[in-house]
């Protein structure tokens, strides 16, 4: 019961924290941040070519483009996939259909978010499929943050120690951050717009770990 009741705080807090920054971002306090950000990435890396506005020579922009793929639709389908059927094999049917559940929901939430920040009357499928409708937020980083540590979650819980738990979670944590700066750092984002993916992420993390994951007190 204790326990239970820790993760319920632990869940609320970084429901509230996530919910903060993501405000924070859509008022426009990393604004500056951003400019800041990209200036300096101008000044030091230059543009790849006078027809665009990646940072850096070919095998930087490749680099990143190769590290946020871990937050492209494709590679998330497929990751999905394969973890979903780990859980069927090893006998855990219900928490499959929960993962599958956690992801179907939020890739449906992210594409609603980015139809609400596009103002437009109407959506091609196209544009869903090329992540065309809105920069803001960053989708890569918004799904990775509900991605890997969902699949964290569900490796910890038969994982034989703590160690091997903290190995769950901060291999978790850290593909989700180097997604979200090789978004910025591949031009595809601001600092703003990737912060607002993390943080609205964190959010819907939250939830749905909260509503969808989580055991009941007893």
């Amino acid at each position: 019961m204790n326990s239970n009741f820790t993760g319920k705080k632990i869940l609320v807090f970084l429901f509230l924290i996530g919910l903060f920054f993501f405000l924070l971002s859509a008022f426009g306090l990393f604004n500056d941040l951003s400019a800041s950000v990209s200036s300096m990435l101008y000044n030091n890396l230059g543009y790849t070519n006078k027809w665009s506005k990646s940072y850096g020579p070919s095998w930087f922009v490749n680099l990143n483009g190769n590290v946020s793929s871990f937050g492209s639709k494709e590679l998330v389908f497929i990751i999905s996939t394969i973890f979903f059927f780990y859980l069927i094999v090893v006998e855990r049917k219900n928490e499959a259909f929960k993962f599958a559940f956690t992801v179907i929901i939020s890739l449906m939430f992210i594409v609603l978010v980015k139809f609400i920040n596009s103002e437009r009357e109407t959506v091609t499928l196209k544009e869903i499929y090329t992540e065309t409708l809105a920069n803001f937020p960053s989708g890569h980083a918004f799904i990775s943050t509900v991605l890997y540590p969902s699949m964290a979650y569900f490796l910890s819980k038969s994982a034989r120690t703590s160690k091997e738990k903290l190995f769950y979670f901060v291999s978790a944590i850290a593909i989700v951050i180097i997604v979200g700066v090789s978004r910025v750092t591949g031009s595809g984002h601001t600092v703003t717009e990737v912060i607002a993916g993390w943080s609205l992420g964190l959010t819907w993390f939250s939830l749905i770990k909260f509503t969808l994951l989580k055991n009941k007190i007893n």
